[in-house]
């Protein structure tokens, strides 16, 4: 499911959880969890287009000042034959805890 920027920034103190996924090239994608919803929604601009970032700054940019207590990067590598793990084996992804969007002092 999708949710569009002007409908995240009118969720001030809803917001339990701001996920920035990480994937090749320094591209993000942002997705946020709701109060009180289990699934993680797309965050995308108002004419319904996902989200891309450059790099993890860039991406919480957007959700400064709507009170996110938890921040997290995820990473999935598809490449894990390639440092020796079996193919097709699939381990959890990485995930990192990050300063929030209002703590993030750069």
């Amino acid at each position: 499911m999708k949710i569009s920027i002007t409908e995240v920034k009118k969720q001030f103190g809803q917001i339990e959880r701001l996920v920035l996924r990480a994937f090749e090239s320094s591209m993000y994608l942002v997705q946020v969890q709701l109060a009180h919803r289990e699934e993680l929604l797309n965050v995308c601009d108002d004419q319904g287009a996902i989200m891309r970032f450059t790099s993890q700054l860039e991406a919480k940019l957007p959700f400064k000042g709507l009170g996110i207590e938890q921040t997290v990067l995820i990473h999935e590598s598809p490449y894990n034959e390639m440092i020796g793990m079996p193919a097709g084996a699939k381990p959890e992804p990485l995930e990192v805890k990050l300063a929030n969007p209002d703590q993030d002092y750069s």
